[in-house]
Order: structure tokens, then sequence, then C-alpha cells
């Protein structure tokens, strides 16, 4: 395909606006480059608590998302583990695969996900991301290859970017709703490195009041001190 076409594509996909179409539009770009299956997944691990978010846009055979689920072949497929440390595209292969994951291997292959590449993205220490193309076919060399990697690291990004800004509200929308306007203020505020005595003179409320909102939005954010409710405000998108 040619250039054009291939910015146009990527194009398409920054402009999307729901997930149902990202998923398509991912699609579509996976298809130009010769695959027939695309996905997409992100995790983010959220500061200061023990907590994971993580969502997945996956054109992948239904039967092989849900075989994925129920085997939890998460925890054994070489794509994900090399995501999570490591930046660089890989090509999938025999070598990749372990003892343990060769099962993912067999299920890929029987379902035509058995050849393909993946591109990591990682965003600051917690945000990794992958997106993986597939096919039943070997990938050809030369530079066709060289041209199909380097689009899927432009189409990884891109789609990296869109799925942050449709997907993000929604993976944060619970810890949103938990925290009331006052504790938010009070949580804005200490962002700023006020003091609680510093928090009561600027909302007009008793020292006594900015602690109890303090001590209660710890409590609802899942954290133990100051700084990490911050933190965590931050990566939500609580604290601007």
């Amino acid at each position: 395909m040619s250039d054009t076409r291939t910015l146009l594509l990527i194009a398409d996909v920054l402009a999307c606006t729901t997930s149902e179409e990202l998923s398509k539009k991912m699609g579509d770009v996976a298809q130009s480059f010769g695959f027939e299956y695309a996905l997409y997944g992100v995790r983010v691990a959220l500061p200061g608590v023990n907590d994971v978010l993580q969502h997945i846009e996956s054109g992948y055979p239904e039967e092989y998302q849900r075989l994925y689920a129920d085997k939890n072949f998460i925890e054994r497929d070489p794509t994900v583990a090399h995501a999570l440390t490591d930046p660089s595209l890989i090509l999938w292969g025999d070598a990749m695969y372990t003892p343990e994951s060769f099962e993912v291997m067999e299920e890929s292959r029987r379902h035509g996900l058995g050849y393909g590449l993946s591109a990591p993205v990682h965003q600051g220490a917690g945000i990794r991301g992958i997106l993986s193309l597939a096919r039943d076919q070997h990938l050809k060399g030369g530079d066709e290859l060289v041209t199909t990697k380097a689009g899927a690291t432009v189409l990884a990004n891109a789609v990296h970017v869109a799925m942050t800004r449709i997907v993000w509200p929604k993976l944060t929308e619970r810890r949103h709703e938990k925290l009331n306007k006052r504790e938010h203020d009070c949580l804005q505020l200490a962002a700023l490195g006020k003091s609680n005595a510093v928090i009561s003179d600027i909302l007009n409320l008793s020292e006594g009041t900015v602690k109890f909102h303090m001590t209660n939005l710890l409590t609802k954010l899942g954290v133990s001190t100051r700084q990490q409710a911050i933190a965590l405000g931050v990566a939500l998108g609580l604290v601007t």
C-alpha cells in the first residue's frame, strides 16, 4: 500500500471517538499491512495502591478470546511478558515460547493466529500497552518486513493515544465518583503543597474538618499517605 494511504488510515485511528470505532479502524490498518487480526491492550499500574486497570480491544476470533480468558493465557503469553519490560517490537517465533507457554502457541496457531508481531508502548513508569497483529501465514522478509514493522510501531502509538482519550475516563470513573466536592478540593490544594492549615483558610473550613476530609479521601482512594493520594490523583486525572 502507498505511504499516503497508510497515513490516512492511521489518521482515521486518531480521530476515533468510540472504542467500537477504534477497534474497527485498527483492524482496517492491520489488514492493509497484510494481517487478518489486530489487538491492543493497555495496563495501568496505579501508584501507591495494589490496583491495576486494564482494557483490551480485540479483533481476534471470539472462540480464541474465550479460551485465552478461561485458561488465563495472559499469565503465560510471552508477548505480554515482553511488553511489560521491553519497549522494542517483537516478531513472533518458536524461540519466544517456553514449555510453560507452549499451549499458547499451539492454540494461537489452531485459531489462525500463529504468526505476527507485537509492538509495545511504554508511557511513564506504570502504563504499558501492546499492539499485536496476527495472521496464519509466515511474515515475509526484506523491505516489506521493514515497512511493516515501522507501520506497526506508528499504529501502536496512534491506537494508544486514541485509547487513552476514549477508554481512560471509563476506567477511572469509579474512582472519580468516590470523592465528594470537598474531598476533591482538599486533594487539589494538597497537590499544590498546601498544608491542612492553609487549606482550611482557603476553603473557609476548620482545620479539623480539613483533616476529616483528607482522612476520608485517603480511605476512598485506597492509599495510606498524603503523597500516595497526590500521586494517584495525578495518575487518575483527579489533580489538574
